[in-house]
C-alpha cells in the first residue's frame, strides 16, 4: 500500500520536519518513504510519499497527525491513495542525513568562529582585568606608602607638641621663679 501526506502550515520548513518525519517512518516500520518541501501558492507544504503494510501506514498516518517536531505550526494534514513510486526508506534516511549534515556543518563552522571570537574577546577582557588589577596592586602600595608618611608626619608632630608644651612650661616656669624672686626681694623675703 501507498499513500501520499500533505503537511501545510506557516512553519513546516526549516524546523526539522523532513528529519522528523524520516524518525517517524523508521518507528512505523515503512518500506517505502520520501519527503520533500514544496510551495503551494503562498502556503508552505512537506509532501510525504509512505509503502508499507496497512497496519504500518495506518500507524505512521496517526502518529503524523498526533505530533510534530517542536517548532512547527501545522494548519493541515490531508491523506490520500498513491500509486507512484516511492523511494526505499533507507536509501532516503541517507539521502536525507547527507543533505541535513550540508546545513549544519556551515552553521556548526560559523559556531566555532564566533566561539574562537568569543574567546579571543574573553583573552582581551582577561588582559585588561590583569592590568586593572596590577594597576589597583600599585595605587594599593602607593596608598600603604602615603598612610606610613601620614603615620611618620603624626608622630613628626606629636614631637613637636611634646617639645613645645615642655618647652613652653619650661620657660614659663622660669619666669614664674624670675617673677616669684622679684616679688620676695620687694617684700622683703630672702631666697633660698
Amino acid at each position: 500500500m501507498k499513500i501520499k501526506i500533505k503537511i501545510t502550515g506557516g512553519k513546516v520548513h526549516g524546523v526539522g520536519y523532513r528529519p522528523w518525519l524520516t524518525d517517524v517512518a523508521i518507528d512505523a516500520g515503512l518500506h517505502g518513504f520520501y519527503a520533500s518541501n514544496r510551495t503551494d501558492g503562498k502556503n508552505y507544504v512537506v509532501i510525504v510519499l509512505a509503502e508499507g503494510d496497512e497496519e504500518s501506514l495506518s500507524y505512521f498516518e496517526e502518529l503524523v497527525r498526533a505530533s510534530k517536531p517542536q517548532f512547527a505550526e501545522v494548519e493541515s494534514i490531508e491523506t490520500e491513495e498513491y500509486t507512484g513510486p516511492v523511494m526505499l526508506l533507507v536509501s532516503y534516511a541517507a539521502i536525507n542525513t547527507s543533505a541535513q549534515l550540508n546545513k549544519a556543518i556551515p552553521l556548526l563552522l560559523g559556531m566555532n568562529n564566533k566561539m574562537d571570537s568569543m574567546l579571543d574577546k574573553q583573552d582581551l577582557t582577561i588582559g585588561k582585568l590583569d592590568q586593572m588589577l596590577g594597576k589597583q596592586d600599585q595605587m594599593l602600595d602607593k596608598q600603604d606608602q602615603m598612610l606610613d608618611k601620614q603615620d611618620e608626619t603624626t608622630a613628626e608632630i606629636r614631637d613637636l607638641r611634646d617639645d613645645m608644651v615642655h618647652h613652653s612650661n619650661t620657660e614659663r616656669l622660669s619666669r614664674m621663679e624670675k617673677d616669684i624672686r622679684v616679688i620676695k626681694s620687694k617684700i622683703g623675703i630672702r631666697p633660698h
